[in-house]
């Protein structure tokens, strides 16, 4: 029962997925509301709402942070696996394509949530802050200066046509929204009882089938923004996403201090669950790197045609392989 409900649901994910990122594409061509910011929060904020609630409901009800942890840090690093596929692939496309420079800061202040994230799992007995662990504050500071200095308007593509109005768009984006996080959070739920019967690490199962699953969308979205030839969004949906998981890590962190409950970031030396957070640390971080080579490259040098297409195709085989060599390395540990 729980493989057919998973099948149907996933399905649903897919569907309502390629539907919201067809009206992003038309909100970004038919309106002067930039990709960055209509990729980067709209649907960013959209598409993560699947590993808010995973993520709060194993630290409320569950109380496995170990889960957050895995599901978080394992959902960043598969969406950069999936925008370095789509880069290497089609790298032809990614060339001639528009690619906002603001990325570039939020794959900055990504970085620097990776090392104060760092921080919190290097240095044993860290100090809190009351209840809460002294990283997190920062962690919400970073998030919401990427988030007010994303662009919140460029020139409108004045060749897009659409006969659905303006109106009509960001109603069906809205009930779009709706069905897609109802469905996620029920896929969720799907998911956790499935690896119970696997018998699965909490920080593995995180990041291998929460991680994955709550990514459903942004996978989705992604591809299809790419194959739309709108990169813009598609970089934006994703480093957006990313940056609001780690807003994740606040929250959850914030709602940790309930009886039972215990430090949202493991201790790189506390077992299996401390090592696997450690690879997603290192490995995103990683990833991280090299799609800021990338698109670093594409937006400070666009003539460079040949530099560019090596450059994307060797990064994004890079942050794809990234997640590859992961659980290649977590197996060993479970």
């Amino acid at each position: 029962m729980d493989y057919a409900l998973f099948v149907v649901l996933a399905a649903a994910v897919v569907f309502l997925s390629i539907k919201l990122s067809k009206y992003v594409d038309l909100l970004d061509k038919t309106t002067n509301v930039s990709g960055a910011f209509i990729g980067g929060v709209m649907l960013a904020a959209v598409t993560s709402l699947p590993e808010l609630f995973t993520s709060l409901s194993a630290v409320l009800f569950l109380r496995e942070n170990s889960l957050v942890t895995g599901n978080i840090l394992g959902s960043n690093i598969f969406n950069l696996a999936v925008l370095g596929a789509c880069a290497a692939i089609m790298f032809r496309g990614f060339s001639r394509a528009k690619v906002g420079k603001s990325n570039i800061f939020t794959l900055l202040c990504g970085l620097a949530v990776y090392a104060l994230i760092a921080v919190a799992l290097f240095v044993k007995n860290i100090p809190k802050l009351g209840f809460i662990n002294i990283v997190s504050p920062f962690i919400l500071i970073l998030y919401v200066v990427a988030i007010i200095l994303t662009p919140k308007t460029e020139d409108a593509d004045d060749e897009a046509k659409s006969d659905i109005t303006l109106k009509q768009l960001i109603v069906r984006f809205i009930i779009c929204a709706i069905l897609l996080i109802g469905a996620s959070i029920c896929l969720t739920y799907v998911v956790n009882s499935v690896s119970d019967k696997l018998n699965l690490g909490k920080t593995f199962a995180g990041a291998l089938l929460l991680g994955l699953v709550t990514s459903l969308p942004e996978l989705v979205s992604t591809v299809s923004l790419c194959r739309r030839g709108n990169f813009n969004a598609s970089i934006g949906n994703i480093l957006g996403s990313n940056i609001f998981n780690f807003f994740i890590l606040f929250l959850a962190d914030l709602l940790s201090f309930t009886k039972g409950n215990t430090n949202i970031y493991p201790y790189f030396k506390d077992g299996a669950a401390g090592m696997q957070s450690m690879l997603l640390l290192v490995l995103g971080a990683a990833a991280s790197v090299f799609a800021l080579i990338m698109i670093a490259v594409k937006s400070q040098a666009p003539q460079k045609k040949l530099l560019g297409h090596v450059t994307t195709i060797s990064s994004g085989t890079i942050m794809t392989a990234a997640y590859i060599l992961f659980l290649a390395l977590s197996t060993t540990l479970i």
